[in-house]
C-alpha cells in the first residue's frame, strides 16, 4: 500500500450551482495531518487546496468561491457563491491539493490581504 493510502488529492467534479451560495463537498481528504511534525512551516490543509475553474470559463462569469474549510467526515469544502441570473447546471472545476509529500509550498488566502511569499 502506498504512502499516500487514504489521501484523496485532486478531484474534477461537474457541479451545479442555483442563485446564492452552495456550500460543495470536494471530497479531499488527507489521512495524515501531522503536518508540525513531518513540515515545520507548511501551510495546511485547507490553505493549500487550490479552487481551478475549468473550461467552458464563459459559465465562471459572476460565480466566486469562499476560503476551503474542513467539513463533515473530514473532507475540504468550499462555498460557492452564483450571482448570475439564473442556475449554472455543470460548471467545471478542478480541485487539487498540492500535498506535503510532493515537496514544501506556500499559500496566501483566497480573500483577506494577499501577501506575497517570502
Amino acid at each position: 500500500m502506498g504512502l499516500k493510502a487514504g489521501t484523496l488529492l485532486w478531484n474534477r467534479r461537474r457541479i451545479d450551482l442555483p442563485l446564492g451560495t452552495t456550500p460543495v463537498d470536494t471530497s479531499l481528504i488527507q489521512g495524515a495531518q501531522s503536518f508540525a511534525g513531518m513540515s515545520p512551516d507548511e501551510p495546511g490543509l485547507t490553505q493549500r487546496v487550490q479552487v481551478i475553474p475549468m473550461a467552458p470559463t464563459n459559465k465562471w462569469s459572476n460565480v466566486t468561491h469562499g476560503e476551503p474549510y474542513v467539513g463533515a467526515g473530514g473532507t475540504v469544502w468550499v462555498d460557492f457563491t452564483n450571482n448570475n441570473d439564473g442556475p449554472i447546471t455543470n460548471l467545471n472545476v478542478l480541485f487539487w491539493d498540492p500535498h506535503s509529500l510532493v515537496g514544501p509550498g506556500k499559500a496566501a488566502t483566497y480573500n483577506g490581504p494577499q501577501t506575497p511569499p517570502q
